[in-house]
């Protein structure tokens, strides 16, 4: 395949600002990931195969824009899965304008000082190619690459090791032991009382009279605080239970 089209495009713009490199990365950047910004824009193209009716051997035009390399940790989960991919990002906009995960079967490579070159994930032998404006931007950009992607495939083949972390509740009722039944005292000064009576006496020096008259003047009084002996009463209050 030919590369002569690729390289006889008009001249690219040199390399970027800090403020372009800054709308970029704060356009991709996450608590998740780590972004490497090319300092120079670069040109895409697409090759494929001569199959059928495309009988083309040369690279495809398709659009200008910034590469920039996204790692990430995987520290969002599904969300975001570990992993690594080259973006290409609108200098105007800072949006992503095309993106391709890099992995082993990738064979990203630098094809000339300022050429590089990828196998696509769509498969069927297509290719994409970066065409960079300046070739000192481009071998750093290649060693992001080579450096990154290195790291990732080593952390992917190493086994993970969950760390289970144990929740504050759990370890604050750890420290107390439940107790048993048989600790349980049973219920002290209970009274179970069915319907509203008058008040009780209790105490000793108490008389309780059989003469009705006589308790209900006693109990009347207690109940309006005007009894001496208000200390030794007690007042017994429950709900009359409903009868269906």
């Amino acid at each position: 395949m030919s590369l002569r089209p690729a390289l006889g495009d008009d001249p690219l713009l040199q390399k970027l600002g800090e403020k372009d490199i800054f709308k970029i990365k704060l356009s991709l950047s996450c608590l998740s990931n780590k972004v490497f910004v090319c300092s120079a824009v670069a040109n895409l193209y697409i090759w494929q195969p001569p199959i059928g009716e495309n009988t083309s051997n040369s690279w495809q035009y398709v659009r200008t824009g910034i590469p920039a390399i996204v790692v990430s940790t995987g520290l969002s989960g599904a969300r975001n899965p570990k992993g690594m991919s080259i973006s290409l990002m609108d200098k105007q906009s800072g949006f992503c304008v095309w993106k391709e995960h890099i992995t082993s079967n990738s064979n990203y490579r630098e094809q000339q000082p300022n050429f590089h070159v990828l196998a696509l994930s769509s498969g069927d032998g297509v290719m994409a190619g970066l065409r960079f404006a300046n070739e000192d931007s481009a071998s750093l950009f290649y060693k992001d690459v080579i450096s990154n992607l290195d790291d990732v495939l080593q952390t992917s083949s190493s086994p993970e090791i969950e760390i289970v972390q144990g929740s504050p509740t759990k370890e604050r009722f750890k420290k107390f032991r439940k107790l048993k039944k048989n600790e349980i005292s049973s219920p002290c000064l209970f009274s179970h009382v069915t319907s509203i009576t008058n008040a009780t006496l209790v105490g000793d020096g108490v008389n309780n009279s059989s003469d009705s008259d006589n308790s209900h003047k006693d109990s009347k009084k207690s109940m309006n605080g005007h009894s001496g002996r208000t200390a030794n009463l007690r007042r017994a209050f429950s709900v009359t239970k409903k009868r269906r």
